[in-house]
């Protein structure tokens, strides 16, 4: 049983008190299992990605990863439109010594 808490301890990235006092044995089965089926899962995700990158078009893949942060929470906010007109004024302050 020891050897059991040291492993799970190491495997959850916790102490073996912390294992002791905060889980019951049998929930540790469980959550070791839902640990390895996340670590799976993300493996077999890589290896999608992976995969895809070499054999899909370079759009498909784009809008595939596109996807995936979204996903993420990463990006999807609307891309800034460039403002000419701004631009054009900003030059020409600084092009005039009022920037």
């Amino acid at each position: 049983m020891v050897q059991f808490l040291a492993e799970a301890a190491v495997r959850l990235d916790k102490t073996q008190a912390q294992l002791e006092d905060e889980y019951y044995v049998m929930d540790l089965l469980d959550v070791l299992d839902a640990l390895d089926r996340r670590r799976a899962q993300e493996a077999l995700a890589e290896l999608n990605t992976a995969i895809m990158s070499q054999t899909t078009d370079a759009e498909a893949f784009r809008r595939y990863a596109d996807l995936l942060q979204r996903q993420a929470g990463f990006g999807g906010g609307e891309k800034a439109e460039f403002d000419e007109d701004s631009f054009e004024r900003a030059r020409r302050q600084l092009a005039s010594g009022r920037g």
